[in-house]
């Protein structure tokens, strides 16, 4: 039988506690948020050390605002107003399967939404410039950029995209609706001229 160790490392950096219990719904609500799945371990750990770890070498430390999403959180966040998730795409549920034993998400992968440390001056970080790196450095499969002070959704996967896809917030209902996207070097004219 597959077992783990949810304080055990997932890379240099991160354990998959970090991964796992990073929002506050899960905590709020007392869910047991673990994978039951050995490939969302496996691909907790390709997420922290193929992309977490890259970008704390290059801009420092990172906080996680949203991690590994399990079917019990999934149908509780869904419960909200704007609930900003989409299960079948997102990635967030990595290899993890429904009450009827079928995948999630098919895109397989894991994903999570992180945003810098603030620095020692306590000016906002331009979270722009990070998407921008990268898109110029780090493989992956998909990006959410959502704005210059937002976290940036990341995520790993089977087919490593490299895709990025903009999104701005409507200012009256408060949904999410998608802007400019891009792929590879398109991906990185996208984020460079994006001006929020």
């Amino acid at each position: 039988m597959f077992t783990y160790n949810i304080n055990g490392k997932a890379s240099r950096f991160f354990t998959y506690a970090d991964l796992i219990n990073c929002g506050t719904t899960a905590i709020e609500h007392q869910i047991e948020n673990l994978p039951l799945q050995p490939d969302t371990w496996r691909a907790l750990s390709l997420l922290a050390t193929q992309i977490l770890d890259p970008i704390v070498d290059q801009f420092g430390p990172i906080a996680l605002t949203y991690g590994f999403c399990s079917p019990e959180l999934v149908r509780k966040i869904a419960k909200n107003r704007n609930p900003h998730i989409a299960p079948k795409l997102d990635q967030h549920c990595s290899h993890e399967l429904n009450q009827n034993q079928k995948i999630i998400c098919d895109r397989l992968g894991a994903a999570c939404d992180f945003t810098l440390v603030s620095n020692k001056d306590d000016k906002p970080i331009d979270m722009q410039l990070v998407a921008q790196w990268m898109c110029e450095n780090l493989k992956f499969d998909r990006l959410y950029y959502y704005g210059k002070h937002r976290p940036i959704h990341i995520s790993i996967g089977p087919q490593m995209n490299q895709f990025i896809q903009t999104m701005k917030t409507n200012a009256d209902t408060g949904h999410r609706v998608p802007s400019k996207k891009g792929r590879n070097e398109t991906a990185i004219a996208v984020i460079r001229q994006v001006d929020y």
